[in-house]
């Protein structure tokens, strides 16, 4: 079966050269295409717990969303693969790892990390966007914690894409010694789109009730 992955080369404002490289279930690598699309810049975003629940029954490396204060979230899209648009969370973890890209402020010190060993596709349904103005409102020290994190992926945004692209790699090699720290991204991916469909079933089901 075989994917594609893109990752943005070089971009201006308006739009971005990428590439889209072919993986098959192996892990192997076909000839890499050149594509043109629109930049999408990255965000913040928080994930429906139940979205994340779902896939952590398929892969237990996937985070815990819900905490007491502020629940776990995600920056993306980091990667694009065959229509899939994977998102990886911020931790707190503050080790550096060959898997992750530690966020730093201005002064270089470091604030939390990128996983993005335990990054996962997830639809539009289940993402909001995160409203800096909002948190502020509740809880300025939170809200300036993100805006520095959040202007570090801003500042670094090639970095992010070349590196999930690499982990992403590394997940689909199960010869690779870090394949076992890494999700299972394509079972992730087949889980996504039952999710959908199951989704979509509900859905046309609440519809035929309306309609009685």
């Amino acid at each position: 079966i075989q994917g594609s992955v893109t990752e943005n080369t070089g971009f201006n404002s308006r739009c971005s050269t990428t590439v889209s490289v072919g993986f098959n279930r192996r892990g192997g690598l076909s000839a890499p295409s050149f594509l043109e699309r629109k930049d999408t810049m990255l965000k913040f975003y928080d994930i429906d717990p139940a979205y994340a629940n779902y896939l952590r029954q398929f892969d237990q490396r996937i985070p815990n969303i819900s905490y007491g204060t502020n629940n776990k979230f995600v920056c993306g899209i980091v990667l694009s693969v065959s229509g899939y648009n994977y998102f990886a969370p911020i931790s707190s973890n503050t080790a550096r790892q060959q898997t992750n890209i530690l966020i730093t402020d201005d002064t270089g010190r470091v604030l939390s990390s990128i996983k993005f060993s335990f990054m996962f596709p997830a639809p539009t349904t289940v993402i909001t966007p995160k409203n800096f103005r909002a948190i502020r409102a509740v809880d300025s020290a939170y809200a300036d914690l993100l805006e520095k994190e959040y202007e570090f992926c801003k500042k670094n945004e090639q970095a992010i894409r070349d590196k999930a692209m690499k982990v992403y790699r590394i997940g689909c090699n199960p010869g690779h010694v870090l394949h076992r720290n890494c999700c299972d991204f394509h079972l992730l991916e087949e889980k996504q789109d039952e999710w959908i469909a199951a989704q979509n079933v509900v859905a046309g089901k609440n519809q035929e009730t309306q309609a009685e």
